[in-house]
């Protein structure tokens, strides 16, 4: 059958109205792991590194004890993570020296904001329930509801802390500034 046969056979309309369901993958889309084990040693690597950041080669030594890689691994990992905004390079004769952009701390919270954001959006009421029926097992009796009012209460002060800080003649501080 020759490609224009097999045109025929496809609906347009229908397909529109009615896309193929995709399996979701949290392996693929971020879920379990925003970022890969390696974007995550690799950035384990860049925070350790001191104030004049770091080279490729350096990262490939450091992570080498562990297992081999080849330095264009390392150079594409880096790149990835460039373009996702955690690093920033700066070229130095004929390589980039890497420095983080964030915080390990402002990282974490990103990504558990962008997750929570995600599921929340998707699945407000298994959210919810989730939260709402699950026992947390340091400490046996106690439903995180419970936790989750006291915890709606400390984000509603929080929100006023903040929006009190704006309103302030004081300079909003950072918990990290971006190395220059």
């Amino acid at each position: 059958m020759r490609v224009s046969e097999s045109l025929k056979f496809f609906d347009q309309e229908e397909f529109a109205l009615n896309p193929p369901i995709r399996r979701a993958r949290p392996e693929k889309t971020g879920i379990r792991a925003p970022l890969g084990d390696l974007e995550m040693a690799v950035m384990q690597h860049v925070w350790a590194c001191p104030d004049d950041g770091c080279l490729a080669v350096d990262v490939q030594l450091t992570l080498e004890r562990v297992r081999p890689l080849a330095l264009t691994t390392i150079l594409t990992t880096l790149d990835r993570l460039c373009k996702k905004g955690i690093l920033r390079r700066e070229r130095v004769g004929k390589a980039y020296r890497y420095w983080a952009t964030v915080s390990e701390e402002k990282l974490q919270q990103r990504i558990v904001e962008g997750v929570l954001s995600n599921l929340i959006d998707q699945f407000p009421k298994a959210v919810a329930a989730y939260f709402a029926h699950r026992e947390n097992p340091e400490t046996p009796g106690i439903r995180d509801g419970e936790k989750l009012a006291e915890l709606a209460q400390r984000v509603e002060a929080m929100k006023s802390l903040a929006h009190d800080d704006k309103d302030s003649d004081f300079a909003e501080e950072t918990p990290y500034q971006e190395r220059g």
